[in-house]
Parts: C-alpha cells; sequence; structure tokens
C-alpha cells in the first residue's frame, strides 16, 4: 500500500502538480524526494489526479520514502475504513522532525534529504494555554 503524491518531477526536472500534469500524462514523472519512478492517475469523476511509486522501479532510497514505507498506525486506520470508504489511501503527513543521523531539524515528511536515513523523530510543539 502506497500513499498518493499530489507532487511530482517531471522530465525537465522541475517539480509538477498532479492537475498541471493531465496537460502532459505520458511525460516520465519521479518522485520529488526519492527519485524513484511514478505512475500518473488521471483525474476521474470520483478522485482528483495523483501519483503513485512504481513498486518494480523503486531505487535504494525509495524504499525509505514516506510515500512508500507507511507507518503501521496508519495502515491499521487505512484497513478499519475499507469497509466503509473501498478507496481510501493514506496521506502523508507533514509535521517537524529531528534527524540524529545529521542533527538537523526540518519540516515536511518523515524523510532526511540528508542522509535518507532512518534517524528522524517527531519534534513535538509545546501546548498552548487557551483562553476561554
Amino acid at each position: 500500500m502506497h500513499a498518493k503524491s499530489f507532487m511530482a518531477l517531471g522530465s525537465h526536472n522541475r517539480l509538477t502538480g498532479a492537475r498541471t500534469a493531465q496537460t502532459a500524462p505520458d511525460d516520465h514523472y519521479r518522485c520529488h524526494l526519492c527519485g524513484s519512478a511514478m505512475i500518473f492517475h488521471p483525474e476521474s469523476q470520483t478522485e482528483r489526479p495523483w501519483f503513485e511509486h512504481r513498486q518494480n522501479t523503486l531505487t535504494d532510497r525509495g524504499r525509505e520514502c514516506p510515500y512508500v514505507e507507511l507507518e503501521r498506525e496508519e495502515i491499521r486506520c487505512i484497513q478499519m475504513l475499507h469497509p466503509y470508504v473501498p478507496d481510501a489511501r493514506p496521506l502523508a503527513r507533514k509535521a517537524d522532525w529531528h534527524c540524529t543521523g545529521c542533527n538537523i531539524g526540518y519540516y515536511g515528511e518523515r524523510y532526511c534529504l540528508i542522509c535518507h536515513g532512518e534517524h528522524s523523530s517527531h519534534v513535538s510543539q509545546p501546548e498552548v494555554a487557551v483562553c476561554a
């Protein structure tokens, strides 16, 4: 099970959104994080356009990509939703992360662009008091 991606790198190495890709659906698309080949799924009556990793052409970095390597809790949640929403697909979450491999902080998907490893942990935000 792979997460849907709504952006990819086109053949000219430019970041392309899925809606823009509808003008060139036969272009060769790659993941903007790991460089693996992606399949473009055009818009349908029930879904907006999106990209998916090609399982058989994953790069070494692709096996660690947050759009490929999903968290177990997310997979369980999607499996529980399937009886009610058969086409439910996971989404890669964006958050603040800290990579202990290269000691940097970053925002986005859990995937350090410098070391490409699994050394990242979620940075919790301090709680803010809300006045009623």
